[in-house]
């Protein structure tokens, strides 16, 4: 009976992982506009405690942020210089991560951006979860309210224009007349190389997805032109790597990107599943519960740490990680 639904939850979660990032990107799972933001009470990086009834009566830009992430430091470093221009009383800027471990990263950064606003800390992921998180950096605006304006997913150069756009229309600074002006201006540059290559990237995933390696390598040459230092376009090839069967010079990527930066999120979770294609179990189950302790990519994590379990033969453990995979993706299902 186990083996049988172990069997149906690893052909769901390789079907469901292929859809889940163009399905899922643009929302949060537990919350649409118009919504309450979810109750809390968070301790800060400083020492101090933000409530959420001490927001009512001001519009609040709420930055979720992700450590060691290129990204989230462009947004929190953006959202920071919107709210500094707009110079707004009737305004707050939070930031909040669930990588509580990283506190020293956090402080040193802070310090070198000399981005100074509130970092709270949601230490058991419970705002996190309440929110539904899908993709990181992820920014609510939040309106006098408390309830949820205008969801800003992940980080591009438009980024500053669309959230000082936004933020206006939240504050009542303009009207929803003037906000599609804004909005449609060409105030911002959609053509920097750095977007070019993601844009690349985004169009080799949906090719691997369907198979078609040899047209996403195409791609990913195009996005290594463009930007050859960017890790996220490394560790995309690196996948396009174990795609292919080619562990070895799969290592050889993650192993570069780890030198320069030795708590890369992505490229730990890589290595776990080069160690598990390698069957040297034990450092995988290390180096994958490492990537969920920093969670790079839980769905991909329990898949994997799934898929370990069952080589072990721990099929209990097993089930539980492809479970908690599903659950992560389809949200809370009644039994």
């Amino acid at each position: 009976m186990i083996r049988r639904h172990l069997l149906w939850s690893s052909a769901t979660l390789t079907v469901v992982l292929l859809t889940a990032a163009v399905v899922l990107a643009d929302r949060l799972r537990n919350l649409a506009p118009g919504d309450a933001l979810p109750a809390f009470n968070l301790p800060t990086l400083d020492g101090q405690t933000v409530a959420s009834d001490s927001l009512r009566g001001k519009a609040v830009v709420l930055v979720i942020l992700s450590a060691q992430q290129h990204s989230s430091e462009s947004a929190a470093t953006a959202a920071h210089e919107v709210a500094k221009q707009l110079r707004r009383d009737d305004l707050t800027l939070l930031f909040v991560t669930a990588d509580t471990a990283e506190t020293a990263y956090f402080r040193q950064q802070r310090d070198t951006a000399e981005v100074h606003e509130p970092l709270l800390l949601d230490h058991d992921r419970k705002l996190y979860g309440d929110l539904g998180v899908i993709v990181l950096p992820t920014t609510l605006l939040i309106d006098r309210d408390g309830k949820l304006a205008q969801i800003l997913s992940g980080y591009r150069s438009d980024y500053p224009h669309l959230l000082n756009a936004y933020t206006q229309r939240v504050l009542g600074m303009i009207d929803d007349a003037k906000l599609a002006d804004l909005l449609k201006t060409e105030a911002f540059n959609h053509d920097q190389p750095s977007d070019k290559a993601a844009r690349h990237v985004a169009a080799a995933r949906l090719l691997e997805d369907k198979g078609l390696l040899d047209d996403a390598q195409n791609e990913l040459s195009k996005a290594q032109e463009l930007d050859a230092q960017n890790p996220e376009v490394k560790l995309e090839a690196a996948w396009l790597y174990l795609l292919r069967k080619n562990d070895a010079q799969a290592q050889t990527v993650v192993d570069e990107v780890l030198q320069a930066q030795p708590d890369h999120r992505r490229a730990k979770l890589l290595r776990g599943v080069i160690l598990l294609h390698r069957d040297q179990l034990d450092e995988a189950e290390t180096a994958l519960k490492e990537a969920l302790v920093l969670n790079p990519d839980p769905v991909r994590t329990r898949y994997f740490l799934g898929r370990l379990y069952e080589k072990k033969g721990d099929m209990t453990q097993a089930a539980e990680n492809y479970r908690q995979a599903l659950q992560r993706v389809l949200g809370n299902l009644p039994e």
